[in-house]
């Protein structure tokens, strides 16, 4: 029997009140990255800790010791060769298929005073947020942490992965320094990712309980206007970039005093 034909998936159409904001390749992407750092954690704490009973008990859930070794070994070369793809596909972007070098992820003088700003008005010194376009200081911070967290964590790893290769050609001291970096650094990662990371980007009140643009790759306008409302007003042009209410629901400032 003819297999029937099936018409191919349409690609996601943004409605008038939302915006394309990332495409499904940097959708996998993040989710890959998303599922191994996830894993990660969940198999890496206990090897940290392993001389609590939580940690006992929690790694004779995942089948013993050497599995749970073997399930953080597979997703710690998953996010390797995550980020690796990625740079071929930032790379191919920009040489093969001529896109704009996205600038736009690059971390500026303006990333440092919206920094202080931020921080000056949750303290309650400022009663304006800093505007940011497509781009605030958190994410370009998420983004290359990654990479200085990959060449410590990945490095690391590879040394306690490999401990004979590597004091092949180093000093033996390399595998305990590998095993302090590693952890520690690992540490710092979870949690930025869990007070930081997830607290902006998914309980802020236009996202509670979950910012979802990341997996559909649509954010509606209400969105971007409170979040990156210069970006708003670039792709927006014919529509008014009001100023936005304080968080806590006090009228903005409208005088522009800081």
């Amino acid at each position: 029997m003819a297999a029937i034909a099936r018409p191919a998936a349409a690609a996601p159409i943004a409605t008038p009140a939302e915006i394309i904001r990332f495409d499904l390749n940097q959708r996998i992407q993040h989710v890959i990255m998303m599922t191994s750092f996830i894993l990660l954690a969940a198999t890496g704490i206990p090897l940290k800790f392993s001389e609590f009973g939580a940690a006992e008990w929690w790694i004779s859930l995942w089948g013993g010791l050497e599995t749970t070794r073997a399930v953080h070994h597979f997703f710690a070369w998953a996010m390797v060769l995550d980020c690796v793809y990625h740079l071929i596909y930032v790379g191919y972007s920009v040489l093969g298929q001529k896109k704009p070098l996205p600038v736009s992820m690059i971390p500026s003088l303006k990333d440092i005073k919206d920094f202080y700003s931020e921080l000056a008005y949750l303290f309650g010194l400022k009663v304006k947020r800093p505007l940011y376009d497509r781009f605030n200081w958190r994410e370009k911070f998420d983004y290359w942490a990654i990479f200085w967290g990959m060449f410590i964590i990945g490095g690391s790893g590879a040394v306690l992965m490999f401990p004979v290769l590597a004091t092949r050609f180093f000093p033996g001291w390399i595998v305990p320094a590998a095993l302090v970096a590693h952890g520690d650094e690992a540490m710092l990662a979870i949690i930025w990712i869990m007070i930081v990371h997830i607290f902006f980007n998914h309980f802020s009140p236009v996202s509670f309980p979950i910012n979802k643009t990341i997996f559909t790759g649509k954010i509606s306008e209400e969105q971007l206007k409170e979040e990156h409302p210069l970006e708003f007003k670039r792709l927006r042009p014919e529509k008014p970039a009001t100023d936005l209410p304080h968080p806590l629901g006090e009228p903005a400032d409208k005088s522009g005093k800081v």
